[in-house]
């Protein structure tokens, strides 16, 4: 038994110490593969020769792997974006912001202020006992979390229409446009009597 386990630690051992040993090669072939990822083909050639130049300098060959490994997603990040690709959470955000500062804006929150009050309504009126709990707590969780998103949407709104302004300010022609079509002649008017 005590002599598979010593084989079984020099195996390790060698297969560890092959690891290292191709470690310059394997880091080369990650930088390269990271290069590659770019869309403009002279572009990712000088990016791997400026990498594999960076490598060069970074002593060990364990080192040197680690060091490769980092240049994997700020590739990936790059390539999207030059493509114009945005990660999903980026995508969500934004739609999220457009849902809040557009103009269907105030249909949103009527709507999402009408429903979650009718819910709370409901369940308000749901006799007590155990077998309507369930139900009971389902509306009202519903309903919280649909005042949770209004609220959520309204501070959204609110920070999108102060930034518009600060830029409408500041002289941004688009940004006095979308400033005009939420307040209206009214608020030029008004913000023109204020300056």
């Amino acid at each position: 038994m005590d002599a598979l386990i010593s084989l079984g630690w020099l195996g390790i051992g060698l297969l560890l110490n092959e690891a290292v040993d191709i470690s310059p090669w394997l880091a080369r072939r990650i930088l390269r593969w990271a290069a590659h990822r770019l869309p403009d083909i002279d572009e990712a050639r000088e990016y791997e020769e400026e990498w594999t130049a960076l490598l060069d300098e970074r002593p060990g060959k364990l080192l040197k792997l680690v060091y490769a490994l980092t240049f994997i997603l700020p590739a990936l990040q790059m390539r999207r974006a030059s493509l114009g690709h945005l990660s999903w959470p980026r995508r969500l955000a934004r739609r999220h912001v457009f849902l809040w500062s557009g103009p269907r804006m105030l249909w949103s929150m009527s709507l999402l202020g009408l429903v979650s009050t009718g819910l709370q309504m409901i369940s308000e009126r749901i006799p007590p006992g155990p077998e309507n709990d369930p139900l009971f707590y389902w509306l009202s969780v519903s309903a919280s979390a649909l005042m949770a998103y209004l609220s959520l949407g309204m501070m959204t709104a609110m920070r999108v229409l102060r930034r518009q302004k600060r830029l409408a300010a500041a002289g941004d022609a688009q940004a006095q446009r979308e400033v005009d079509l939420w307040y209206g002649e009214r608020g030029t008017a008004r913000r023109d009597r204020a300056q």
